[in-house]
């Protein structure tokens, strides 16, 4: 099965370095003030453009590749706080489009390939992956839906087959997988039980043929086998580890279920707990729009 990759894409700071000429004009006090054309070093090529106010970028910003074509289109609210993003692939199809508050994503983020079709929608906390992520197949049919808390998987996911069928699932904690993840066949049968505690294969493991025969079978604690006897005791007394009996499916699938993915309402965050949530990521450090330094998005 082809997994995608999401392009890595420019980030907000490099779209911010510059190289002031004398003719984009600044106050007594230094700040840009006016339109301002900026360009590449030591070229004619337009890097980006733009309106300052008191050295804040007001309203429709342009930026480009150093081969004239747009790389990113920037609208600046609340004296540049916010900007509404749409960045683009060398090629001009879109690569990403979304919020910026403060210089870090935030809200909904969708990410697409050179081809322009949508490999993932993110919800964003300050910067952190913070809700619900979803990837896609290049048929826009839903290949991973995760749940994520402060940049950290955390909470269920599901995996789906092309067709829609359910792949499988299983939950994180603080990043560790945690507890029983499913596989299945296109069939529909669960042909795979991997169990895990803190990010350590811990308790039953379960393989089957796509017939529903059970061809392994093993206890594990704490990374290793467990000698025979305890593993077939182990079996004889949970025989739902067998035969699929756990409810544990239904569950997840009625969670996802419930989530609007076209409102794409940010999970987890809420008035009671988005200011503690806040409080617990990485204080900002005060940049200027013409000092941030330049960063590539980490591959996915």
């Amino acid at each position: 099965m082809f997994r995608y990759q999401k392009t890595n894409i420019v980030l907000y700071g490099i779209l911010f370095s510059v190289c002031v000429f004398a003719q984009n004009k600044t106050d007594s006090l230094g700040r840009k003030q006016g339109y301002w054309k900026v360009y590449y070093p030591n070229s004619k090529h337009l890097e980006y453009e733009g309106l300052y106010k008191d050295n804040q970028p007001q309203g429709l910003f342009k930026y480009y590749y150093e081969h004239d074509t747009i790389k990113a289109k920037l609208d600046f609210k609340k004296g540049g706080k916010i900007a509404y993003a749409i960045l683009y692939h060398w090629n001009g199809k879109m690569m990403a489009k979304g919020k910026y508050l403060e210089q870090k994503k935030d809200s909904v983020w969708e990410f697409f390939n050179e081809a322009g079709l949508l490999v993932n929608r993110e919800n964003y906390l300050q910067g952190q992956r913070h809700g619900l992520s979803i990837t896609y197949y290049d048929s826009g049919k839903v290949y991973q839906k995760m749940q994520y808390i402060l940049n950290k998987k955390h909470g269920y996911f599901i995996e789906y087959f092309p067709d829609g069928k359910i792949k499988g699932m299983g939950y994180y904690k603080e990043d560790l997988p945690d507890g029983h993840f499913v596989y299945y066949a296109p069939n529909g049968t669960r042909v795979g039980l991997i169990t895990y505690k803190d990010g350590i294969r811990h308790g039953p493991v379960v393989y089957k043929e796509m017939d529903g025969k059970i061809k392994e079978k093993v206890l594990m604690k704490n990374g290793k086998e467990a000698n025979e006897s305890e593993s077939n005791e182990y079996f004889q007394k949970h025989p739902e580890v067998l035969n699929n009996e756990f409810g544990l499916d239904k569950d997840v699938i009625k969670l996802f279920e419930k989530r609007n993915e076209k409102t794409f309402t940010q999970d987890n965050i809420n008035p009671e707990n988005k200011e503690k949530l806040l409080q617990s990521l990485p204080q900002n450090k005060s940049s200027s729009h013409s000092k941030s330094t330049s960063k590539s998005k980490k591959t996915k």
